[in-house]
């Protein structure tokens, strides 16, 4: 009887010890039986669990940059003509040499609501070149008007390019369909600039002679500039557009006409 007791006692022990992972065990001597105590619930041993925060959080942040957009240039009138009148015909553009490149090198962004919307801001420039269709030369007279003279018909200019930079500082809100990484994308703002300068470089043939002209100067181009903006795309593919809200002339100095760009994000910022 005493055997029976001693083999179900040790058998709902070893029971109790397969069930744990860190058994304490004490050994007791009976003659020539030996007793094992299973503690299945041992001091030491603790109960970790680990509880995973799924909360990501969506941080302002402002860090360099290297963007890039490329685009193409035009100009229109006030009345929204694209066709120049007669005060301004000597500004019809060749469009494949009227090219528009800005920089990005500064980016913000501020989420207003996870990734789904955010807004964007930063530092960066442009240079926007005009390529003019006509042989054309461009004048100020005083500091008063801008103007151009057409050049001597002998002459045949293979480039006749106006050029005007600018440092810009974008505001955009934008809209992304994926909270964690950049999927479609919708962006509206605008954009302020500040001119840095312009200048005219010109190249034409004289005889065996291959001649350059380059001149620096104000021009009239209007020391502040604001664009209305709008870009959409698929993350990394990006078209965008810039509408002139103020004229690339200052005020009764030059033409009112207004600049407009359209074109492709090469680098993403």
């Amino acid at each position: 009887m005493k055997a029976i007791l001693v083999s179900i006692l040790t058998a709902a022990l070893a029971i109790g010890a397969a069930a744990q992972t860190k058994p304490d065990t004490t050994n007791i001597s009976l003659g020539d039986k030996r007793i094992l105590i299973i503690d299945s619930y041992p001091k030491n041993d603790t109960l970790t669990v680990e509880v995973k925060d799924s909360t990501k959080e969506y941080k302002s942040e402002v860090c360099l940059v290297m963007g890039l957009d490329a685009g193409v240039n035009m100009l229109r009138t006030a009345d929204g003509s694209m066709t120049m009148d007669s005060t301004a015909n000597w500004l019809e553009l060749n469009h494949s040499r009227s090219l528009s490149w800005r920089m990005q090198v500064l980016a913000a962004n501020f989420p207003i609501y996870k990734n789904y919307i955010k807004i964007k801001t930063g530092l960066g420039f442009a240079w926007n070149g005009y390529g003019l269709k006509n042989d054309v030369t461009m004048q100020t007279r005083d500091s008063s008007a801008i103007y151009a003279t057409v050049v001597d018909s002998a002459i045949s200019y293979t480039k006749n390019k106006f050029r005007a930079a600018y440092m810009t500082v974008p505001f955009l809100v934008e809209l992304n369909s994926n909270k964690d990484q950049r999927e479609f994308h919708l962006s509206v703002g605008a954009i302020g600039g500040w001119n840095m300068g312009s200048l005219i470089r010109q190249k034409w043939q004289d005889g065996d002679h291959d001649m350059d002209y380059k001149h620096k100067g104000n021009f009239n181009v209007n020391p502040f500039t604001l664009d209305a903006t709008a870009r959409i795309g698929y993350r990394n593919f990006t078209l965008f557009a810039t509408y002139g809200l103020t004229p690339l002339f200052e005020k009764n100095k030059g033409p009112e006409v207004y600049p407009m760009t359209v074109g492709l994000q090469i680098i993403p910022w």
